[in-house]
């Protein structure tokens, strides 16, 4: 039934998309994947399609969308992968036909998915590289493991994230720990995940917006597909946004602090960048351009640049910014971006500067700015140990504990 239906709505979506439009696919991998393209939804985006895979068929069942795709049915009978990645991998190659259908005829194809489980592990390098042989640009937006999930799942998600980076175009991984940071301590898990689903959510939109929305600079799909004609290098992705007065200096400020921009396996600065940059009827050219020469000069190269700028009238002196890119993977020497600072430069900062003052400077991203501060503890004073007969404390009255010469009382 899963299949027939599948079948349906694809040839459906290729009759309603002429020739000369761009064919849209948001395809959900797995569990997580497919949760948020059933978030996705919400947005009503137009032209676009969306698509889920998953290795169960209890889970494809409860969503309410027309293209539900089951993979690997004879190898694990509709019962999911078991959170073995290469169950996932045999399960999307046993449904290779059915999986080429899906991105048969697609321009562009953004794969949502979490790795370090089976499904999303395993199968979607696999369908990354069918859309990417097809022809199709592809866009992945992956979440990793919480630190504490385990070292098995964090290795099944490094491995599946270093294989869809030699088949995507742009590959952007989201780690959950951001998560922690970034929420309340009474938020919830949903709440939790929302957030990671809004970062999705708006890379997909501000890419989307760029092919589809007339506004103040357009793109097309062939500036798009030539920006990024690469596979393998690392992804740099971020947003900014800020409202109410001197919001353009403000949204910059936020871009520049978004966490996802300060990760260690990030990129730095891009090769080609994609600025998408959203205003109300206040926003000019003389704006963009001072927005886009600051993103460039700080993330990217102006030679190899697309942007993007269109107006929501509801947007009235408020301002949204997403930086999207990716470095060329052949060139080492910007894929993390990271400058050596000699030892005599880094003594003589180290030396000049004011920790407390610093730490009163510092700002946060919009996200976490509404999060309650700690209060500043008085600084530590220093210590001296005392000798071991002064260190017993609540076991003075009793005997020694004494292992290897140490006493472990101490």
């Amino acid at each position: 039934m899963v299949a027939n239906n599948f079948s349906n709505s694809h040839r459906m979506f290729c009759e309603e998309i002429s020739d000369e439009g761009v064919r849209i696919k948001i395809v959900g991998v797995g569990g997580a994947g497919n949760n948020e393209v059933d978030r996705l939804k919400l947005d009503d985006l137009q032209n676009v399609h969306l698509t889920v895979v998953n290795t169960d068929s209890q889970v494809l069942n409860s969503f309410p969308l027309e293209e539900k795709v089951i993979i690997g049915r004879n190898l694990t009978r509709g019962l999911g992968a078991g959170g073995e990645a290469e169950i996932g991998r045999c399960a999307a190659l046993e449904s290779e036909e059915a999986l080429r259908t899906v991105v048969d005829g697609v321009d562009l194809v953004f794969l949502l998915a979490g790795l370090g489980g089976g499904t999303g592990s395993g199968a979607t390098p696999v369908l990354a590289e069918m859309a990417a042989n097809a022809g199709a640009l592809v866009f992945g937006f992956v979440t990793l493991p919480f630190s504490f999930e385990g070292a098995r799942r964090h290795e099944q998600a490094q491995e599946s994230l270093e294989a869809l980076r030699k088949a995507c175009h742009a590959v952007v991984p989201i780690p959950n720990d951001i998560l922690l940071q970034q929420v309340d301590e009474e938020a919830t898990v949903l709440e939790a995940f929302e957030l990671a689903d809004q970062w999705i959510s708006r890379g997909v939109r501000a890419i989307w917006s760029m092919l589809f929305r007339t506004g103040l600079i357009n793109v097309d799909f062939a500036t798009l597909r030539t920006a990024f004609r690469n596979h393998g290098g690392r992804t740099l992705f971020g947003l900014g946004q800020a409202e109410g007065e001197d919001y353009v200096r403000r949204a910059i400020s936020d871009l520049k602090l978004c966490p996802l921009l300060h990760l260690p396996d990030f990129s730095r600065r891009a090769d080609s960048l994609i600025v998408n940059i959203m205003g109300g009827p206040d926003l000019t050219l003389n704006r963009v351009n001072e927005i886009v020469s600051v993103v460039t000069d700080e993330f990217g190269s102006k030679e190899n640049t697309v942007i993007g700028a269109h107006i929501e009238e509801t947007m009235q002196q408020s301002l949204r910014i997403c930086v999207l890119g990716t470095t060329d993977p052949n060139d080492g020497t910007r894929s993390r971006g990271l400058r050596t600072v000699p030892l005599k430069e880094r003594e003589t900062v180290a030396a000049d500067s004011d920790p407390d003052s610093i730490r009163a400077s510092k700002p946060v991203h919009a996200v976490k700015s509404k999060r309650t501060r700690p209060k500043q503890r008085d600084p530590q004073e220093e210590f001296y140990f005392s000798r071991d007969e002064e260190q017993r404390g609540y076991f003075e009255s009793t005997e020694r504990n004494l292992y290897e010469g140490e006493d472990l009382d101490v």
